[in-house]
């Protein structure tokens, strides 16, 4: 986990085919390359939902290629290194604003208490720590068929719960953005993305895949490693059907 002690330095927003980022990504694969166990098939749903909210949110607002949010700051061996945290989207406003984006396919319970709140603190304060940007605007993305009250705390800032906003909302700094399933199915239909029969279920998204070297896209869809118990759930006939693909 990343810590920070407000010794952040040199911040900015860089693409994801940034060479620095690039060669960052390959350092903490070869560091952890047996963080390719068992992969939660919400995680593999997911990212699939995050693709479709993307485009759709890409629709209505120019959305920038530098969303690698990157700074200096001081290691635990005392020396100065480059960190990374990507940001599910970036749109900037005007030369002092920015909107941060964090989709996030969860459970109710999880979206009534703000999931996702943390990493968008996280990117405002790193973001807001040069001076450079004035505004920072936080947006939370969920997808249900219903919105439900978020965070309602009557001695917070937001008493009766955080709003919720149009996408193109360029004022309120926090807001919760709703996204329907059905919308989702469209456009991952029209993305050609291969959601899970029943993907909106709890069931589909408690099962896990078993991917060693989690390799850059077939982590998603290699089905070679999917346990015998899993291989009839939709989550398997998804990956099959990704993996014939190819």
């Amino acid at each position: 986990m990343t810590r920070f002690d407000n010794n952040e330095t040199d911040i900015r927003l860089v693409r994801p085919d940034d060479r620095d980022y690039l060669a960052f990504v390959a350092r903490i694969r070869d560091q952890f390359p047996s963080r390719g166990g068992p992969r939660q098939a919400g995680e593999f749903i997911g990212g699939l939902v995050e693709q479709a909210v993307i485009s759709i949110i890409s629709e209505q607002l120019p959305l920038q290629e530098e969303r690698i949010l990157s700074w200096e700051q001081r290691l635990r061996n005392g020396r100065h290194g480059r960190l990374y945290r990507e940001l599910d989207g970036v749109w900037k406003i005007d030369h002092e604003s920015l909107c941060v984006f964090e989709v996030k396919f969860t459970l109710p319970d999880l979206m009534s208490r703000g999931n996702g709140i943390k990493q968008l603190n996280i990117a405002q304060r790193l973001l807001l720590a040069d001076g450079k940007l004035k505004y920072v605007l936080k947006r939370l993305v969920y997808v249900a068929d219903e919105p439900i009250p978020i965070l309602a705390d009557p001695e917070g800032d937001y008493p009766n719960g955080i709003p919720t906003l149009e996408i193109t909302d360029a004022f309120e700094e926090l807001g919760v953005i709703w996204l329907t399933t059905g919308a989702i199915s469209q456009r991952a239909a029209i993305l050609e993305l291969d959601l899970p029969e029943n993907w909106t279920d709890e069931e589909t998204r408690t099962g896990e895949i078993y991917d060693p070297e989690r390799e850059e896209w077939r982590q998603y869809s290699d089905v070679a490693d999917v346990k015998p118990e899993e291989q009839e759930s939709p989550l398997a006939r998804a990956l099959r059907i990704a993996q014939e693909k190819k």
